[in-house]
């Protein structure tokens, strides 16, 4: 395979779904005179090609065939079609605590687990140590799994895979398991892994995530590749195809991040208001054209050891993320236990609509979310003028009469070509 780590030709898997479990046992009886089975196919004619080193993202709906895609490669399924390769140690985390005995505790399992992927017995003695640490379960280590909660499975089974010191990482929406401190300890741990060379595909939900992490994203759509490219144009693609129209629900988008009892505190947001640039008068509703500004006070308790960065953006009420701006863009830092981030905007371009103002405190690559933030009144927008869409943009008019496209002249014409009138400009600011 050379440069390659991951490579896939027409790769497509079938499954045969049948509508009772007794139409398994009749289809078989029947010795392929009848068929009691319909077909579905998860994948179908993906073809792939990753090279060493690189992250590549996977993104698309419930069902499109991604965990597929991942399993297979992973070779915990085989493919119906096709074929797929995988250069070097491969660890997968794909389902949490898959392949952990309930009974055995935690360091039986990763005798278990060291002993399937090969490794000799003073090898696993030898990384028992360091998975015992990087998982922080404490006295839990040695109990068994069935009393671990699924943060704590969580953490067992990413510090198992990483230890394996993996050529080809496959990760499955594993993240949204678990603590903020161990959350963020993963995504550190990731990044290392992609100084290091390691070669990465990471599955998620999250197109925030997938264009921080990731170089380049495919979009799978009914088991087919729907799109393919850099991560960012890929992410947008995929967002604009499945934005939803219904109105933003504001507590499920926004609701309160997750703290594990007894965790130490972390950065918070203490409140968010919206202003008038420069003024102290709190605002609801504006102009496209007037200037605003975000105001957001935070809490860090340890800001030496903890370095944050503050992320601010306006939400349609159709879920359309409009604009967001974050401190890390701009290399601006937040200083001390606590502070006020003022975003001032000269001029907002948004034309007519209701848009939900949020802010989200970041760690200091922007990455991990230690907070999040939507102010409690959404912020509405009133267009006096005729323009339509989203936003206001700086333009200009040319007219150039009797000007034809190149090459199209009409008989007649010839000593005229190419000698347009003076053309005719007027141009529209955007405020």
């Amino acid at each position: 395979m050379g440069r390659l780590a991951v490579e896939a030709k027409g790769l497509g898997k079938r499954y045969k779904l049948f509508d009772r479990p007794s139409h398994r046992l009749l289809e078989s009886l029947a010795g392929g005179r009848r068929r009691w089975h319909r077909e579905h196919w998860a994948l179908r004619d993906i073809d792939l090609a990753l090279e060493r080193g690189h992250t590549l993202g996977v993104i698309g709906s419930n069902g499109s065939g991604k965990t597929t895609l991942l399993r297979i490669l992973a070779g915990v399924t085989h493919p119906t079609t096709g074929e797929a390769r995988v250069e070097g140690r491969v660890s997968s985390l794909l389902e949490l605590g898959a392949g952990f005995h309930s009974a055995f505790s935690g360091r039986e399992n990763v005798r278990l687990a060291g002993t399937l992927l090969g490794f000799r017995r003073s090898e696993v003695e030898e990384r028992i140590a360091w998975i015992e640490d990087f998982s922080e379960l404490g006295d839990f280590f040695d109990r068994p799994v069935r009393t671990y909660s699924a943060g704590m499975g969580m953490r067992l089974a990413f510090s198992v895979a990483l230890a394996v010191r993996p050529d080809v990482l496959l990760i499955d929406e594993v993240f949204a398991v678990g603590d903020m401190h161990f959350q963020k300890k993963c995504v550190d741990k990731i990044f290392d892994l992609k100084r290091s060379g390691c070669t990465i595909l990471f599955c998620s939900h999250s197109l925030y995530d997938v264009r921080q992490i990731c170089d380049d994203a495919i979009w799978v759509r009914g088991g087919k590749i729907a799109g393919r490219g850099d991560a960012i144009t890929v992410t947008n693609d995929y967002a604009a195809f499945e934005r939803s129209l219904e109105p933003l629900d504001v507590e499920k988008t926004f609701e309160a991040i997750p703290r594990a009892p007894g965790e130490r505190e972390l950065p918070r947001i203490l409140e968010a208001r919206l202003h008038a640039a420069g003024e102290e008068r709190e605002i609801r509703e504006i102009l496209p054209g007037d200037a605003v500004e975000v105001r957001v006070w935070y809490h860090n308790p340890t800001p030496d050891r903890t370095p944050i960065h503050l992320g601010v953006g306006y939400l349609r009420n159709d879920s359309t993320l409009c604009v967001a701006d974050s401190t890390e863009f701009e290399k601006v830092r937040l200083p001390g236990r606590e502070g006020c981030v003022v975003h001032r905007v000269p001029r907002v371009r948004l034309l007519s609509g209701t848009f939900h103002v949020f802010a989200i405190l970041f760690d200091e690559r922007g990455v991990h979310r230690y907070d999040q933030f939507i102010l409690r009144e959404p912020l509405v927008v009133r267009s006096r003028g005729k323009e339509v869409g989203l936003f206001l943009q700086d333009h200009e008019w040319s007219v150039r009469p009797g000007e034809r496209p190149p090459g199209a002249r009409a008989e007649g014409d010839a000593d005229r070509a190419g000698e347009p009138e003076e053309a005719q400009w007027t141009s529209r600011p955007s405020s």
